[in-house]
């Protein structure tokens, strides 16, 4: 009887302090203030300490609070770059880049414009899609190395930079090849001359070794329409001008000694 009695006082006490320690849990979360009710330095203190555990989504909310409600405040430049920032980490380029774009446009003699501007770069630049897709922000990611390279305060990421724009031209290159190519098996071959026309006006002067892939892709087309006499021209000029590219090999693969094609 007398264990009975222990037992199911130590029951009543366990449950009490489990409520006891429920009730107070419930009554500091009701406490805590909703990120729009928190003052400058509640918003400040709040996101540096997500930052620090790698809490990205609450960081982002407080400093879009902070800058939504302190536009003039001394800081503003320093926490619009941390918020950019917080959405590079998250993944979120399309956002990122705005920011880092507005940060560079407004603050142009901030000593961290020109990182900005390499930021809004590389933000652009993680938005590209493949080959067979649409290329609008490739084409975007261009623009912004130009500008990047046209003004002479850049000095930084020079060498980045041009590597980006161009790897950004051959991912326009391969898109046109890739019509091309579309063109050419369905027997489209205007449409598919039109592409290579189109390759030699824009891109031959800025990606040079583009020549001898151009010769061989019109090789390609002159073998399709069986015209022998575009296609040993075209041939003559690339062995001429580049005997030992891996194209110019190629293209000698698609005749005979006896100039004839091979189907």
């Amino acid at each position: 009887m007398l264990k009975n009695l222990n037992f199911s006082f130590i029951l009543k006490k366990t449950l009490t302090l489990a409520f006891a320690s429920s009730l107070l849990l419930l009554t500091s979360c009701s406490k805590q203030k909703d990120k729009d009710e928190m003052n400058f330095k509640e918003l400040k203190k709040r996101s540096l300490a997500s930052l620090e555990r790698n809490k990205l989504d609450d960081a982002a909310e407080c400093l879009e609070e902070i800058i939504r409600k302190h536009p003039e405040h001394k800081d503003a430049a320093k926490h619009k770059l941390m918020l950019a920032e917080t959405y590079f980490k998250q993944g979120n380029h399309a956002s990122a880049e705005k920011l880092y774009s507005n940060f560079a446009a407004y603050y142009p003699s901030n000593k961290k414009a020109e990182y900005a501007r390499y930021q809004a770069i590389k933000s652009q630049y993680y938005q590209t899609l493949r080959t067979d897709c649409d290329q609008t922000a490739t084409q975007e990611t261009i623009a912004h190395c130009q500008g990047y390279l046209n003004n002479p305060s850049n000095k930084q990421y020079i060498k980045d930079v041009q590597d980006i724009m161009s790897t950004c031209q051959n991912k326009l290159i391969n898109k046109e090849i890739y019509v091309y190519n579309f063109y050419l098996k369905r027997k489209k071959f205007d449409a598919a001359q039109n592409r290579l026309s189109y390759l030699r006006d824009h891109f031959l002067d800025k990606q040079k070794n583009l020549e001898p892939r151009l010769l061989y892709l019109e090789c390609k087309l002159a073998h399709k329409q069986k015209n022998v006499d575009s296609l040993e021209k075209t041939l003559e000029e690339l062995i001429s001008k580049y005997p030992n590219s891996h194209y110019t090999h190629m293209t000698k693969s698609l005749i005979t000694k006896s100039n004839k094609f091979v189907f």
